[in-house]
């Protein structure tokens, strides 16, 4: 059977899509027969359903014929009896009858999903009961006619308090696309009066986080958001257009927050010639416009490079973005670098999303890994390089951007041009400035700076003291080789600060055993060899001197063999693993040393 309010069903949604972009929460509109005639969010699926089993707040409401708040619906008697009980997430219920002529013909809903929502209401809850109380009036005498009544600030007051307390923008513009009415946020937008202003809407096409984006051209000015733009009709034609929006550049970048690099990164650090060197090259390409191509081995500290030039730039107040080319799959890296609108594939968010280089406008992007780019992303790369514009994935508009490319990568990029693995065009594009990191064992001379460094950090991290890393801990990080480079040195520090424990001062117990044995090897090859040599020496000073007699040599001879064998094995161990070490040391074979042993 058809009610009053479904003949209006149209019109009754569009002011379900305002009041819920207004207020933040969802909406619902019932009829007297528990007929859901509109609804936002995961009701707007669920038009024209019978609620009748689970609707027992909305059937309280026809009965009661007032207003009703439930602040915690789950703990209501009126739900005892919903189906969904146990289930349910809405946090609080906001109900009103809609009146025609004196007899209830349905109801509007107001539901809080979560505690922000309910917390933002209670706070100004007397208003929003008189505000779902108006709407359900303009509702009941026909929605076109309560919109025109919108512009009579005394009639509509609290309707407009609450606009003007929203954090979107939010405009009413007449048919003649003149500002009648504009929200406090609005105001600050815009930074001029508005009302009486013709305002254009331009819009893209593409929608983004469940928005439209358009440009909204006031003055002559281009202002970038993301809006709802809600157009209503009159009988007469006329039209009246509310549009909700934010600040699409803000808004944007606050959803990708976590894309946005604004960890603190360690300093360049270092005073051998080669840190001198490539800190005086840095400072120079900072201040130029080029392309930089950053190698090194991995974990030598290309980032770090990268972020030195974007803090010593003119860029430096603007994103400094990072993107792992090797990090992310083939088929995902195009959208994360261009971003995407709803609906551009399969198991995309359907709010859509925007890119890497859009998050990136104004400042630089960091492509770590370029070596790892598929062949059909580099063109796409080059284009953009090119023409300083991309294409959001499911798009056709066109986005200017304004980026500075710092690429980076551990491959031989020449090598994979002769292959046919990297463009050549892009790699004379990305090679303006080439850069080389060096590896860790090419400036041991900084060991200790760094270590200590990375020290004094993790003493903070792990709420120590600071303290000095002592010399024969550094000794051990010099005879080490590193191939891990920096980012090897920066963890072993870490692992010492975790293997610490409740011990006063960091010591040689507190190293890796990898890097103990590796270097500890080391060092005792260096001693051993020495240890060679001045018994070496000693016998042959002991077989030199004519006087002493045969037996007299040979004891001494056997004496200084047996003190440098003990001392060796001593070192490495008596089991067969460290007998062997102690031969590969003595540069004798295993059996020479059993023989000497049992001598």
């Amino acid at each position: 059977m058809h009610s009053l309010l479904s003949t209006l069903q149209d019109e009754i949604s569009k002011y379900t899509d305002s009041i819920a972009g207004i207020t933040g929460t969802d909406v619902e509109i019932i009829d007297n027969n528990l007929i859901r005639i509109a609804g936002t969010g995961r009701y707007r699926y669920m038009l024209n359903q019978d609620v009748s089993n689970n609707g027992h707040i909305y059937r309280h409401v026809l009965q009661v014929q007032k207003t009703i708040l439930i602040e915690d619906p789950k703990e209501n008697s009126l739900c005892q009896l919903c189906q969904n009980r146990l289930t349910c997430t809405e946090e609080l219920d906001l109900n009103a009858p809609i009146f025609l002529n004196n007899q209830v013909i349905g109801v509007i809903g107001i539901i809080c999903s979560n505690r922000e929502q309910k917390m933002f209401l209670m706070k100004q809850k007397q208003a929003f009961i008189s505000f779902i109380e108006q709407f359900s009036q303009m509702i009941s005498s026909r929605i076109f006619e309560c919109l025109e009544r919108l512009r009579e600030q005394e009639r509509f007051g609290t309707f407009r308090n609450l606009i003007d307390v929203m954090d979107r923008g939010v405009i009413a513009i007449d048919s003649l696309g003149k500002i009648w009415h504009a929200n406090l946020s609005a105001l600050r937008f815009f930074d001029c009066e508005l009302i009486g202003q013709s305002l254009d809407i331009d819009m893209t096409g593409d929608i983004l986080y469940g928005d439209e984006e358009a440009w909204l051209i006031l003055n002559q000015q281009r202002y970038h958001v993301l809006c709802k733009k809600i157009t209503f009709s009159s009988v007469d034609n006329d039209q009246l257009t509310m549009v909700i929006f934010h600040d699409a550049r803000n808004y944007m970048t606050q959803v990708n927050a976590l894309s946005v690099d604004e960890n603190p990164h360690s300093p360049l650090i270092g005073n051998s010639q080669k840190m001198l060197h490539l800190k005086s090259m840095l400072s120079k390409v900072a201040v130029s416009h080029a392309s930089v191509l950053i190698t090194g081995e991995s974990g030598s500290g290309k980032e770090v490079v990268a972020y030195t030039i974007h803090q010593q730039s003119l860029r430096t107040k603007q994103p400094f973005i990072t993107i792992n080319c090797a990090a992310i799959p083939e088929q995902l890296l195009e959208s994360e670098l261009f971003g995407y609108v709803r609906g551009a594939f399969s198991g995309a968010d359907p709010k859509g999303r925007i890119g890497k280089f859009e998050l990136a406008h104004g400042g630089s992007l960091f492509l770590d890994e370029i070596g790892d780019m598929p062949l059909h992303l580099q063109a796409k790369l080059l284009r953009v390089l090119q023409e300083k514009s991309i294409t959001r994935v499911g798009s056709n508009n066109m986005i200017n951007i304004d980026v500075r490319i710092i690429a980076a990568t551990n491959k031989d990029l020449r090598e994979m041009v002769n292959k046919g693995q990297f463009r050549e065009d892009l790699f004379y594009r990305l090679n303006v400035v080439p850069i080389h990191t060096p590896a860790l064992r090419d400036h041991r001379e900084d060991i200790a700076e760094l270590a200590q460094f990375f020290a004094d950090d993790l003493a903070s991290t792990y709420q120590r003291p600071a303290a000095k890393i002592p010399n024969v801990v550094i000794n051990y990080l010099y005879s080490y080789d590193w191939p891990g480079n920096i980012r090897e040195l920066r963890n072993v520090i870490e692992y010492m600060y975790v293997m610490q424990g409740d011990t006063a001062d960091l010591n040689l117990s507190h190293l890796p055993p990898y890097l103990l044995v590796s270097t500890n090897t080391d060092i005792i090859e260096k001693e051993m060899t020495l240890e060679i040599y001045n018994y070496e020496k000693r016998k042959y000073e002991i077989n030199s001197h004519k006087k002493n007699k045969k037996e007299n040599l040979k004891t001494q001879i056997q004496q200084s063999e047996y003190q440098m064998i003990k001392q060796v094995l001593d070192t490495t161990g008596h089991t067969l693993e460290g007998k062997k070490k102690a031969a590969k040391i003595l540069g004798i074979s295993i059996a020479t040393l059993y023989r000497r042993i049992k001598e």
